[in-house]
């Protein structure tokens, strides 16, 4: 089995990406690629780290999540190497919330992207004022919500 990826497993990765619940015999039909061949690529680009996990989509809109923001962070270094932490524990620290969908270290400016969905104004207030304004080693936040997502 090669370790390289080649056009039949971009393939089946493309397949995989827009539904990825479906069988290998379906995915054997649309790209023309024997199951028993579909089935050991898959495996191979899981061995490889190519695929990490299978997921689903959640429009968390249905289920009364109806905003999105992006929280930019601006972090004090200083203040963090004096706590004994880094970037990364600060991160990690945020990302335990499950109303927080990803938490990024960026460049410029800013440190750290954060992306949320709440239900409502009140609940992203509370999570910035009383909870994210409080962690060390943050020093400024500023809020971007998102009008239209498509």
């Amino acid at each position: 089995m090669k370790d390289s990826i080649d056009e039949k497993d971009k393939k089946i990765l493309e397949i995989l990406q827009e539904n990825s619940s479906l069988s290998s015999y379906k995915i054997s039909k649309k790209t023309l690629i024997p199951v028993t061949t579909v089935n050991n690529r898959i495996k191979k680009l899981k061995k490889l780290g190519v695929i990490k996990k299978f997921t689903v989509d959640i429009d968390k809109s249905k289920l009364g999540f109806s905003l999105v923001a992006y929280i930019l962070l601006t972090v004090s270094l200083e203040e963090l190497k004096q706590e004994g932490m880094k970037i990364k524990d600060l991160m990690r620290i945020i990302k335990n919330n499950p109303l927080v969908e990803s938490v990024d270290n960026v460049t410029g400016d800013i440190d750290i992207v954060v992306k949320m969905q709440v239900r409502d104004i009140n609940e992203l207030n509370d999570y910035v004022a009383n909870t994210l304004s409080y962690y060390n080693g943050v020093e400024k936040t500023r809020t971007a919500l998102v009008l239209k997502h498509n």
